[in-house]
């Protein structure tokens, strides 16, 4: 995947949902490996050694990237041509777990309640108020508008920006 060699014009090109999806699942793929790279370097590796924290700020750097460029593709399909299987993307699941928020919070969730696009709309406060509600921590939900603050900034000065 080369995102940043993408031209003005591809970036602002619509998509079909077919291509859409394509791109998705491709880079749904990239994350999978990614987290479970992540989680292995949380779980096997001393954190405090540098080299191990250099690299699992790569990896979620990388996710981060990973996770804008789903939004962009699906941004990029005209609203009556989504379906539920585009919808889908990204995953709220996914960027839970690079988080590191407990399984016991999005196991309370259920499907279809909330997504990562419902976070990214809301306030700091709005957040914590709404993961609150399923259980989650002080120390998640501040993870957690970090996470959201990230990817916001990255997703509205990166190269997918709508």
């Amino acid at each position: 995947m080369d995102e940043e060699n993408m031209t003005k014009s591809e970036e602002q090109q619509p998509l079909s949902l077919q291509k859409a999806l394509q791109q998705c699942e491709l880079v749904q793929n990239m994350i999978d490996l990614s987290i479970s790279n992540l989680e292995g370097l949380r779980t096997k590796c001393a954190t405090s050694n540098d080299l191990t924290q250099k690299e699992i700020r790569t990896l979620e750097s990388k996710l981060v990237k990973y996770f804008s460029r789903q939004l962009s593709c699906k941004k990029k399909v005209a609203l009556q041509e989504r379906n539920a299987e585009l919808d889908g993307f990204p995953q709220l699941r996914h960027w839970f777990r690079i988080v590191d928020v407990r399984k016991e919070v999005l196991e309370e969730i259920t499907p279809g309640q909330l997504s990562l696009e419902d976070l990214l709309e809301m306030t700091d406060e709005q957040v914590c108020e709404t993961v609150e509600k399923y259980g989650a921590n002080r120390e998640e939900c501040a993870r957690l508008n970090a996470s959201l603050t990230c990817l916001r900034n990255v997703h509205m000065s990166g190269p997918f920006q709508s």
